[in-house]
């Protein structure tokens, strides 16, 4: 069984590299990659994927952060390993790695009925108008006093998931063009705290076990007042186990310059490398100007959320951002390009073409 890296084969193995800048990757006509995985809807999708990914690379950008599929892998294994193999290689061709999320905590606050589909979708996954394709029942709402539900809340869906974290990274553990394995979003999000600590745990436990030459990561994302400035602050017991967890110590960070910096400043205690895995929230002045350089000066993997605005609609804002005051709603969230290719901003993509041509 595989340790922990220490920090000297973390920073080494970081080091080697070149400096990632990547985005956190959903393709434009799908709703959270939902029709990349069914095969009635695929042939389109991989059709558009193509040319973001070719708008992906000329934008300097070199990796994607993508969240994987348990419902496809549980219904259809050996298509779905297929259908992996071949994104690998569309990625591979454009000299793009992937960086694999399996499970997450940032989910909705009812627990469906069924607990489970029946058999794999197809089709058109339905949308409205909103943020996360505007469905009500979201993470984003601002909810307070529920708690969200995850498949691992069912003692019977614990093993399959086990089953299927150590199938999938056991066969791609020596895979070059996984660049990391995110294992966990957002430990202890939607109120769910400490609940989701012992499947953290044990989902390490299993990638240990198979010891894949990519590192591990599960990255903090909400900071208490204070943290990064007194030394007496410090994570939520989940988010901090999660860093202990890992070898590259990942993070999602939404918040101004200022509190970002501190954030690193806390986060670089622990001696390893640093990327942020998540970010860019224009309306919260997270913004690229700033943040970008910063990354970049620091050698602190970079990647935002979004590429082109689609059916998910993650340029709109949070759902609780609406009924915050003082914002500029106006400005988009998330996202780099319009449907039609052209830039939200055009100074945005010249820094990213700026830092990707120096790599």
């Amino acid at each position: 069984m595989g340790n922990r890296w220490s920090k000297e084969k973390s920073n080494v193995w970081y080091d080697s590299r070149p400096w990632l800048m990547g985005c956190n990757y959903v393709p434009a006509i799908t709703l959270h990659n939902t029709e990349l995985w069914q095969d009635d809807t695929r042939e389109e999708v991989l059709a558009s994927v193509k040319k973001e990914l070719k708008l992906l690379r000329e934008t300097g950008l070199n990796s994607v952060r993508m969240f994987m599929p348990f419902h496809a892998w549980f219904f259809e294994r050996e298509r779905f390993f297929g259908k992996m193999d071949e994104l690998l290689a569309l990625l591979d061709g454009y000299g793009i790695t992937l960086m694999p999320v399996l499970f997450n905590d940032c989910a909705p606050f009812e627990r469906p009925d069924p607990v489970f589909p029946d058999k794999m979708g197809s089709g058109w996954q339905p949308y409205d108008i909103g943020h996360h394709g505007g469905k009500a029942e979201n993470p984003f709402t601002g909810e307070k006093r529920k708690t969200g539900w995850i498949l691992f809340d069912e003692e019977a869906w614990r093993e399959p998931q086990y089953t299927y974290a150590k199938e999938l990274i056991g066969r791609y553990a020596r895979d070059p063009r996984i660049i990391m394995w995110d294992l966990w979003n957002e430990p202890g999000n939607s109120n769910r705290h400490s609940l989701s600590m012992e499947y953290l745990e044990h989902v390490f436990e299993i990638a240990r076990a198979v010891d894949p030459d990519q590192p591990l990561t599960a990255a903090p994302w909400s900071y208490p007042e204070g943290y990064g400035v007194a030394e007496d602050v410090d994570l939520e017991p989940i988010q901090k186990r999660a860093v202990e967890l890992s070898d590259i110590v990942s993070f999602h960070q939404y918040e101004n310059f200022g509190r970002v910096k501190q954030v690193v400043k806390a986060l670089a205690k622990e001696g390893r490398p640093l990327m942020n895995t998540e970010w860019l929230n224009r309306i919260l002045d997270n913004n690229i100007r700033d943040l970008l350089p910063y990354f970049y000066e620091n050698r602190i993997g970079s990647y935002h959320w979004g590429l082109v605005a689609g059916k998910s609609q993650f340029y709109l804002p949070w759902d609780y951002l609406r009924e915050e005051d003082g914002l500029d709603l106006t400005l988009w969230q998330h996202d780099l390009y319009h449907e039609d290719y052209t830039p939200y901003d055009q100074e945005e993509i010249a820094l990213f073409r700026k830092y990707g041509m120096t790599e």
